[in-house]
């Protein structure tokens, strides 16, 4: 298979860089691209300031795409950046971790005659989800929980975000839940950012201060700092 130069659609969370630690096994992944409306501060989910950091421990460029012109629709949009930056940086291919379809095929729609898309992970059962994250060591932190969706319960909600997503949070907690709440959060259940992945982070971590905070119906970190640390080994 002839390698292909990839950019991967980067949030910084679970799904998104697992796609790309699987596109980096056969292909080039020479860009991160971050989809930000106009005016942009900060995600809910996925802090800039987090994301940021993580780029630089991947140690491969990122840049902010802002969506949102008068007159154009939010598809047009999408499908103008994207153009843009095929062109000014050579792509061949586009990557997601999109696993469901829950906004009505739209990146199939903004790539379409454009670039070709990848999702190295559509569809994936949750549990091989599960599996391949624990597999490759990925450090998850839970950011993010929609209290509605989690059956209206703060309680429940304030076990999600700030814990880490680990194999005993997925038997004790997801798993006895798995009817009701998506095991990967792709409904919107729950976001997470990847504090550190042996072999992708070059070395470093990702340390943070925050605390939960409520907005409507969603309960998140607020970040107060965070910042890059280099891990380092110590010689017995």
């Amino acid at each position: 298979m002839t390698s292909k130069r990839a950019v991967v659609s980067f949030t910084g969370g679970k799904d998104c860089t697992l796609a790309l630690s699987l596109t980096r096994e056969t292909h080039d992944v020479v860009l991160l691209v971050t989809f930000v409306p106009k005016n942009f501060t900060s995600f809910k989910a996925h802090s800039l300031e987090v994301i940021k950091l993580q780029a630089k421990a991947l140690a491969i460029p990122h840049i902010l795409l802002e969506i949102g012109e008068e007159g154009k629709t939010h598809l047009q949009c999408y499908r103008e950046k994207i153009a843009e930056v095929k062109q000014q940086h050579n792509l061949d291919l586009l990557v997601t971790g999109d696993i469901l379809n829950v906004c009505d095929n739209f990146m199939a729609k903004a790539t379409q005659d454009i670039i070709e898309l990848s999702c190295p992970i559509w569809a994936i059962d949750r549990h091989k989800l599960m599996d391949l994250l624990f597999e490759r060591q990925f450090e998850l932190l839970i950011t993010c929980a929609s209290i509605k969706k989690l059956g209206d319960d703060e309680d429940l909600a304030r076990k999600f975000v700030g814990s880490r997503l680990t194999r005993d949070f997925v038997k004790t907690v997801l798993e006895p839940r798995e009817r009701e709440v998506d095991m990967g959060g792709e409904l919107g259940d729950f976001h997470t950012m990847v504090l550190t992945v042996p072999g992708l982070y070059n070395g470093y971590h990702i340390e943070y201060d925050g605390h939960q905070t409520i907005e409507g119906e969603y309960m998140f970190i607020e970040f107060k700092s965070a910042r890059l640390v280099q891990d380092v080994e110590i010689e017995l």
